[in-house]
């Protein structure tokens, strides 16, 4: 704007001609200092944290409450004009100046959930596990994995919302196990021993009974992708996100659902959806999935991409768990040294 400006008062001052040159360049330059004044103070307008600033750019508007949604900005001596949630369908749980609500979330059974709290229109429906399904963690709003079923018949523990059966051990085929292996009790120890001397060998000897007979060998396959999802979005495109989710059966209206809801933040997209994924799959057997997905959906890159980061990862994770077991044992030493009279 300010460019704008400059350009146009050369142009007016050269066709006005030398006889009023002195007036017009004060005219001009007086419009100008009035227009930089106008742009400095629409730029430090700082609204209260419970308003936000109107279309207009010069307006303090107050927030909608939980429970609505904006459905005009204030002018001047009205307040903002919000409009209520449809009560089952879309709530608002927090104060805002969206122009809809979010959808509720929906339980879906076929993942073992039942509803436990109704959504409302300032509370999200809240999920549980289904009777025979169990979650570890606290918070279980996508996936319940079904309880175990004992095979001898004998429960030791019943199956609960947040864990699964305990089945008790049949005495005999354990003490004819424990004496089938009582041979081999010398050379179990012995391995124990081995073991602890070689806790710290690298990640690939460590996981090398793992290997698959694949061309490109998939590692890791059971660590916890929780943390790295950030980063394996990242590394893909927003339609790459959607073709891998539908392909494991994550529903049009649940994608759609996340588009809307993360509206203009592609990267926040591409996280909810791949976290919808997870959730649903499981952490076991979810890295294996991913890169052996985006191989066959010819995402070879994009796998080789994210398999080069989880490796390093690991890796990185792996030397710091050695630095501090180190550290840990020189402190026992010098402890133990100390204490020798």
């Amino acid at each position: 704007m300010i460019k704008t400006l400059l350009v146009s008062f050369l142009v007016f001052s050269w066709s006005t001609g030398s006889q009023h040159e002195s007036d017009n360049t004060l005219a001009a330059h007086s419009a100008y200092k009035i227009a930089i004044k106008r742009i400095i103070a629409k730029r430090e307008i700082n609204c209260e944290s419970d308003q936000h600033l109107a279309a207009d750019g010069k307006t303090c508007c107050k927030k909608c409450p939980p429970g609505t949604f904006k459905k005009h900005d204030c002018t001047t001596g009205n307040n903002t004009t919000c409009s209520p949630c449809n009560n089952g369908l879309t709530f608002m749980d927090e104060y805002n100046y969206v122009e809809k609500c979010r959808r509720c979330q929906p339980c879906d059974s076929g993942h073992g959930l039942e509803v436990e709290n109704n959504c409302t229109t300032t509370h999200n429906t809240k999920c549980r596990c289904k009777s025979g399904y169990f979650c570890v963690s606290e918070q279980c709003t996508k996936h319940c994995e079904p309880c175990d079923k004992c095979e001898n018949g004998i429960v030791d523990v019943h199956c609960t919302p947040t864990s699964n059966t305990v089945c008790k051990g049949n005495f005999w085929w354990m003490l004819s196990a424990l004496i089938l292996l009582l041979p081999l009790a010398g050379i179990l120890y012995y391995c124990l021993q081995h073991r602890k001397n070689y806790k710290n060998l690298n990640i690939n000897q460590q996981y090398s009974k793992n290997v698959i007979g694949e061309e490109n060998p998939l590692l890791y396959t059971d660590i916890d992708l929780s943390p790295h999802i950030s980063s394996i979005a990242e590394g893909m495109t927003l339609p790459q996100v959607k073709t891998f989710v539908r392909r494991h059966q994550i529903t049009e209206p649940t994608i759609e659902r996340v588009i809307q809801d993360n509206q203009n933040d592609t990267a926040e997209q591409k996280i909810k959806l791949l976290l919808n994924w997870y959730e649903a799959h499981g952490m076991k057997g979810a890295h294996r999935t991913l890169i052996s997905s985006l191989r066959e959906l010819k995402m070879c890159a994009v796998a080789d991409s994210i398999e080069e980061k989880l490796k390093a990862a690991v890796s990185s994770s792996q030397e710091n768990n050695k630095s501090n077991n180190g550290t840990t044992e020189q402190s026992s030493v010098h402890s133990y040294g100390d204490s020798v009279p």
